[in-house]
């Protein structure tokens, strides 16, 4: 070899040393907490759990929470719940999700979050050959998409038709996000289920397959948090579900999932 010629190839493989580098140690820009949390319309144990489930947001940190089975302005509870939660936690952001209409209001899904939502979405579920109507909220923020879903109870086929029309939108209308998309909710389907073993082929689950349900004796796994695998890729920090105490336990009949993640 030339030995004229050595100090510039040393020069250029030292810099592409340099620029792996950079890019294998570049800063995470973005680090969030986020949780899914079927409260029970706040009222399965007590006559209002707002204030508790508000303070165990606070205690984990999340800045993002998908919530289930929430009542707006309806005969069992007639105020808009999603908002009194929001105010509880100091003005937070907000989109509610009608499922269905219910004694003379509605009954559905929800998003609360720190950050200002840019765009929200409503998507309805087939009711299939369940038991009831459901759908999805969807918001769109400056870093991140937020999705909440409650998926059917009754048997496979339901939950199942529900989580191939949530991936056929997902897929359609963020085919390749460079931010992270996420869904969170109770998908009232176990680890091992068929609907959970679809929804993996899109999504990637981001929480520990831990019990979330019963919130006393917590005995099945159904509440999860996922990211679609099309959209930028997210480092998991930490996945818990919340363990019983009296102030969890009290607050709904299932336990709240907290996942951390972290991203560039």
């Amino acid at each position: 070899m030339d030995t004229t010629k050595r100090p510039v190839i040393f020069i250029l493989a030292s810099l592409v040393i340099i620029l792996v580098a950079a890019i294998l140690f570049l800063p995470y820009r973005h680090r969030i907490t986020i949780m899914t949390y079927n409260v029970g319309a706040f009222s399965k144990y007590k006559e209002c759990s707002i204030q508790d489930v508000a303070d165990i947001i606070g205690s984990e940190g999340a800045v993002a929470v998908s919530l289930n089975e929430l009542d707006s302005c309806n005969r069992r509870h007639s105020y808009y719940q999603l908002d009194s939660l929001s105010r509880v936690l100091g003005g937070w952001n907000h989109f509610f999700s009608q499922a269905f209409p219910y004694a003379g209001g509605a009954y559905g899904n929800g998003v609360v979050c720190k950050e200002p939502i840019l765009k929200t979405y409503r998507i309805v579920l087939p009711i299939f050959d369940g038991s009831e109507q459901r759908s999805v909220a969807v918001v769109e923020t400056g870093q991140y998409v937020f999705a909440s879903t409650h998926l059917d109870y009754k048997g496979e086929a339901a939950p199942l038709r529900q989580a191939e029309v949530i991936s056929e939108w997902f897929r359609k209308n963020y085919p390749s996000s460079k931010k992270p998309v996420f869904l969170a909710g109770d998908m009232n389907s176990l680890p091992g289920s068929e609907t959970i073993s679809f929804l993996k082929k899109d999504w990637e689950l981001l929480s520990a397959e831990e019990n979330s349900f019963d919130s006393t004796n917590p005995s099945e796994c159904i509440d999860y948090v996922f990211r679609l695998r099309s959209s930028q890729k997210v480092r998991v920090l930490e996945s818990h579900v919340v363990k019983p105490s009296e102030k969890v336990s009290g607050a709904s009949d299932h336990l709240p999932v907290s996942v951390t993640v972290k991203w560039r």
